[in-house]
């Protein structure tokens, strides 16, 4: 059974939250198309070197954990909803949306990060 875009970006986005819960940087890097980028409240990034000095250097050693509380998905696109705890700030939360785009493979061409840190409810 063919595995439909939907499905596909609906993985890479679940995937990618595994593997950073994981603290496997080398099957989140995995997840990205070569040429990807990203694009965060710190800066674009683009390509499989970028992204692995980004996440190594930065989200895998905060060691979050994050916790996926909405996923919504059409075509090519999935959006979810992810709140983080560090253990270096564990009464400081992250809330972030996070919008995946991935290609014919499956793999992450784009995503798009916002979060703020605090909750508004």
């Amino acid at each position: 059974m063919a595995t439909s875009q939907r499905d596909a970006a609906i993985a890479a986005a679940h995937g990618y939250v595994h593997a950073i819960n994981a603290l496997d940087l080398a099957r989140l890097i995995d997840l990205f198309a070569v040429d990807a980028t990203l694009i965060h409240p710190y800066g674009v990034f683009s390509g499989h070197e970028k992204l692995s000095e980004f996440y190594g250097g930065l989200v895998i050693p905060a060691q979050t954990r994050l916790t996926i509380t909405r996923t919504v998905a059409d075509g090519n696109s999935c959006v979810i909803e992810v709140t983080g705890i560090s253990p270096q700030a564990p009464d400081k939360p992250q809330y972030a949306i996070d919008v995946f785009e991935v290609d014919a493979q499956g793999k992450i061409t784009t995503l798009t990060i916002y979060y703020r840190n605090f909750d508004l409810r």
